[in-house]
């Protein structure tokens, strides 16, 4: 063992620790220096740092949506800003977003809802299109760039003078009635949630403001059983030629060990009627379109309410013990945000330990934390071979 990988090792949280030598495509040397996790240490970190982590995380969405919005044409007509293609770093075509949205409101409208709630409503795609023909409309969104705008913009059509936009979180259902609406609506917004907990959080309060007969829209749900198809095509796309299949193998499960949004097994959404009792059903189904982006990686799910009678044959166990079998099991119910954005934070803070004690020609160019898991597969894997952009900055840009 080295004097790095020792220092490493001194850290509470740190369970293992190796430094990789790895050789760029134009043959520049450089080291990553990879450290395990212990479990214990992990769950202790999530637990200690879970309110302000949340806290950071539903900041910087807010402060990416208002940045968005504030850079917009001055026009408080919706659009599809923002949008942009993992492949290729570039806007997603717009003909694909025509599509992707038609078929998304078609979706909705065949639930037959006069009352909507809009949770995550964003630059008001949805709201243009549902609202008119709506008796009730409400929209909800963390930015208050994006309501201010809304506002305006309703205001400015008859047809939408109805419709009532509330500046808030997506767990905040104060002054909302029970039973008072036919639909409540998330698209494509839970990708962004900090975990399957507080997921299930907002679908526990939104099943109370659904009358019976109603239903929960969750579009878009980026689909777990698909991740590592997802990233192998990504990388696949982005890398040079003539690359390793080792390698790039080691690169997806990197990019997976280091998921920062919020990704489903669809059997979550098929067994949440198990804690939460109002809800008697799942549907899942296939995202339409021909966009290959927007459709092969995500799904939609529409969740039945019905009357709470139901709950009387349910077990209202808690999501975390269902959670915890299938991760026994090795299947995961979804990606784990919380743990990331710790080991992103722990990977900081072991480079300052690092850059404390050693001179700056002894330091690797990287330090990253992973979870026991995916450190023994990562680590293990055949090193980054030749090919792969070998400066400190592209490293980085992956934790």
């Amino acid at each position: 063992m080295n004097e790095i990988e020792r220092a490493l090792m001194a850290h509470p949280d740190v369970a293992d620790a190796v430094l990789s030598a790895e050789q760029s495509h134009d043959g520049r040397q450089f080291r990553i220096a990879f450290a395990a996790i212990d479990p214990n240490r992990l769950s202790a970190g999530k637990s200690r740092c879970h309110q302000a982590e949340t806290d950071r995380r539903v900041t910087q969405w807010r402060r990416a949506f208002d940045q968005v919005y504030r850079d917009a044409a001055d026009s408080f007509v919706p659009s599809f800003v923002g949008w942009t293609s993992n492949f290729t770093n570039k806007p997603i075509p717009e003909p694909e977003m025509v599509e992707w949205l038609d078929c998304t409101i078609q979706r909705i409208r065949a639930l037959g809802a006069r009352r909507i709630l809009e949770v995550g409503c964003g630059v008001g795609l949805l709201v243009e299109q549902l609202a008119p023909a709506c008796e009730v409309y409400c929209g909800t969104d963390l930015s208050p760039v994006a309501v201010r705008r809304l506002r305006a913009f309703a205001q400015s059509k008859p047809e939408l003078r109805h419709v009532e936009f509330l500046e808030r979180e997506a767990t905040d259902f104060r002054g909302l009635s029970p039973q008072s609406f036919d639909a409540v609506v998330l698209n494509s917004v839970v990708q962004y949630f900090p975990g399957i907990e507080y997921l299930h959080m907002v679908l526990e309060q939104a099943a109370n403001l659904v009358a019976p007969g109603g239903h929960i829209f969750i579009g878009d749900v980026r689909n777990l059983e698909l991740l590592r198809v997802f990233h192998r095509e990504v990388q696949s796309a982005r890398v040079p030629s003539g690359v390793t299949e080792a390698w790039l193998e080691r690169k997806i499960s990197l990019s997976i060990a280091q998921e920062r949004e919020l990704v489903i097994d669809p059997c979550y959404f098929q067994s949440v009627s198990e804690s939460i009792a109002r809800i008697s059903g799942a549907e899942i189904l296939l995202k339409r379109g021909s966009s290959y982006e927007l459709t092969r990686y995500r799904y939609d799910v529409v969740l039945r309410v019905d009357r709470e009678a139901a709950s009387a044959c349910r077990d209202s166990s808690s999501l975390a013990l269902r959670t915890e079998n299938r991760t026994n099991e090795g299947r995961p119910l979804a990606t784990d945000p919380m743990a990331a954005a710790f080991l992103q934070h722990l990977s900081m803070e072991l480079g300052n330990v690092l850059r404390a004690r050693f001179s700056e020609a002894q330091l690797p160019e990287v330090v990253i934390a992973l979870n026991q898991r995916d450190f023994a597969e990562i680590v293990q894997a055949s090193p980054i071979a030749p090919g792969d952009p070998g400066n400190a900055e592209a490293i980085e840009a992956q934790v």
